[in-house]
């Protein structure tokens, strides 16, 4: 993670977890189940409804689209990120209602998480004190910063574990990156690796924002496809367990399955054509290359790689905006689409 994205990450805490008074909330819900836990017998009860109803309603809004995958595995290294949106209100309905309501282990858990949240938001405010002098001090506007970083992720199918997967990952992305360059009248050599990481292996590569947004483009209807694919083989499946002995109607919807993610596929590179005016009959090599780049970079997302990308708004060019806001939008659809896909596999298999 680059010192400026680290950066923005504690700017991030600042606006949507310490101005939202998430962990306060936490706390004031806590007092009153530990209230309810003190109090003697002819004591009643206080109700928790309205601070459980606020920390609901507020955590509900927090969104963690606009955040880099790195920067959200961050927050989860920091405690916070798995009490927020529909994570955090299914924990919390969990420890009150679920399990039917133990008034003293729920105050316990609530008080966990308050102590996750001021623990993390501690860090965070740890990290900007450290971080803000040596990015603010750093006056050297190079031609990086103008770029977007589109971070490659070689893990899981596509991890490289020899130099025979190095070749061969590197060539696909050769093919991936050389087609949708010529597709924005630019070449692979205008594609620079910046940067390397260890752990399973990750490339950071500068690239126009042009360039980048097509690519989130291209994993975004991907994603879209397989939504709609995975979508059709779950209802066959549960065609299966009704056991209506109709082989029939489950063998057209694996069939409809197979044809709407041959057909989805083929229609990315249709629209990625039609929406750069790539003519088919002036352009063929163009288009050539595109299909192979489309094809290539939906197989390495497939087999479990991921493209995470990175822009340092402070240096965007007014004629990039547009695709940078593009991009931003492109990320957090990629991200939700990711964990619908992710729970509907998990719930076929």
């Amino acid at each position: 993670m680059q010192v400026k994205e680290l950066l923005q990450l504690t700017h991030w805490v600042d606006k949507n977890i310490k101005t939202a008074n998430v962990a306060k909330k936490y706390q004031q819900l806590q007092a009153i189940l530990q209230h309810n836990v003190n109090s003697r017998n002819n004591q009643p009860q206080q109700p928790f409804k309205d601070q459980k109803d606020d920390v609901i309603s507020t955590i509900k809004d927090i969104s963690t689209g606009s955040l880099t995958n790195e920067q959200e595995r961050m927050l989860d290294t920091l405690g916070i990120e798995r009490h927020l949106g529909t994570h955090g209100i299914e924990k919390l309905e969990e420890i009150l209602f679920k399990n039917g309501l133990d008034m003293a282990t729920a105050a316990a858990e609530i008080a966990t998480i308050h102590q996750d949240i001021s623990n993390g938001v501690k860090q965070s405010d740890q990290l900007k004190a450290s971080l803000t002098p040596l990015v603010s001090e750093d006056e050297e506007e190079d031609d990086e910063n103008s770029d977007v970083v589109m971070r490659i992720h070689f893990q899981n199918e596509v991890a490289m574990e020899n130099l025979s997967d190095f070749k061969k990952w590197g060539s696909t992305w050769w093919d991936i990156g050389r087609g949708i360059a010529m597709a924005h009248d630019h070449t692979p050599e205008d594609i620079r690796v910046v940067g390397a990481q260890k752990g399973s292996i990750i490339i950071e590569l500068a690239v126009i924002a042009a360039i980048a947004t097509t690519t989130s483009t291209i994993i975004l209807s991907a994603l879209k496809v397989a939504d709609r694919v995975l979508t059709i083989r779950k209802k066959a499946e549960e065609i299966k367990s009704l056991k209506l002995n109709n082989k029939k109607l489950e063998d057209d919807l694996e069939k409809e399955a197979d044809k709407e993610k041959s057909q989805g596929l083929k229609n990315i590179t249709q629209e990625i054509s039609i929406s750069l005016n790539i003519n088919e009959n002036g352009d063929g090599e163009k288009l050539k290359v595109l299909e192979k780049s489309v094809k290539s970079l939906i197989d390495f997302v497939e087999n479990g790689g991921e493209v995470d990308f990175y822009a340092d708004d402070e240096n965007v060019s007014e004629d990039e905006q547009n695709d940078i806001e593009q991009l931003k939008v492109n990320f957090a659809e990629i991200k939700k689409l990711e964990q619908r896909v992710l729970a509907i596999e998990h719930k076929n298999s």
